[in-house]
């Protein structure tokens, strides 16, 4: 508990300190509002249009909550049966390469096309995004098992599922729960991104329209509010990862 609440105040210190000097930097320079707003315009902003940000951010963790699920839950899943399988892994490792080899988000451009301007798109962009990783990373971790330990169990009689459920996926576990780290915050970039082009709701929109009209504190409110969204998701991924990982300790 001591460390946790360290490990806060530590990030309260660096955020204020940001803060602070952002602030500093407005005022001696006199940079104007539609250029560079201050902390203090940006949260009074904040404040004064709390429910108009609400809504938009609703709409964001809705897309972000549905396409993460998706993504991790289908990457865990397609990495599994690519580390157990060879010849799963013969078959489908190439797309995996071929997909991971261009931006992603070249292809926001055709599910708005294919899938019109509504949640759809951004979800399975979303999606998309915290897949590849989280599927890579189980796909390795579950392979890197230490062949001294394999050995130990094939000698014990294990069959290959006894090897892999138990000796694969403890030694491995660490690092797929590493890899929900890159997955999550990937998950909230695929849906803002996706509401960069399509749509007319969502935090990702009030960035793009709001810097459209000059609005930058806007902009920057709904940064701030993506910025709390990801530190909260990793702190609730760090969480589940402590509780999860007793069992294999």
């Amino acid at each position: 508990m001591q460390s946790i609440i360290i490990q806060v105040l530590r990030y309260l210190v660096s955020v204020c300190v940001l803060l602070l000097t952002w602030e500093m930097v407005v005022r001696l320079f006199s940079i104007p509002a539609y250029v560079l707003p201050s902390p203090i315009t940006v949260f009074h902003t904040l404040g004064i249009e709390f429910a108009w940000f609400a809504l938009h951010a609703i709409a964001t963790l809705a897309n972000v909550a549905a396409g993460g699920a998706i993504g991790i839950l289908c990457g865990f899943a397609v990495g599994v049966a690519l580390a157990y399988s060879r010849w799963t892994r013969w078959i489908a490792e190439p797309y995996l390469i071929i997909f991971q080899s261009f931006p992603r988000e070249a292809l926001i451009p055709l599910f708005v096309v294919w899938l019109g301007f509504g949640a759809t798109p951004k979800i399975v962009n979303s999606a998309l995004l915290s897949f590849f990783p989280m599927a890579v990373i189980t796909m390795n971790s579950l392979m890197d098992t230490r062949s001294e330990y394999l050995e130990l169990v094939r000698n014990w009689g294990a069959s290959k599922f006894q090897q892999f459920l138990h000796c694969r996926v403890p030694a491995g576990a660490y690092a797929i729960a590493g890899g929900l780290k890159i997955a999550a915050p990937l998950a909230i970039i695929g849906a803002v991104l996706g509401e960069f082009l399509g749509g007319n709701i969502g935090l990702g929109y009030v960035i793009v329209s709001s810097g459209a009209s000059f609005r930058l504190d806007r902009s920057f409110a709904a940064i701030v509010i993506l910025a709390i969204v990801g530190m909260v998701t990793l702190a609730a991924v760090k969480f589940t990862q402590d509780v999860l990982l007793k069992r294999f300790k």
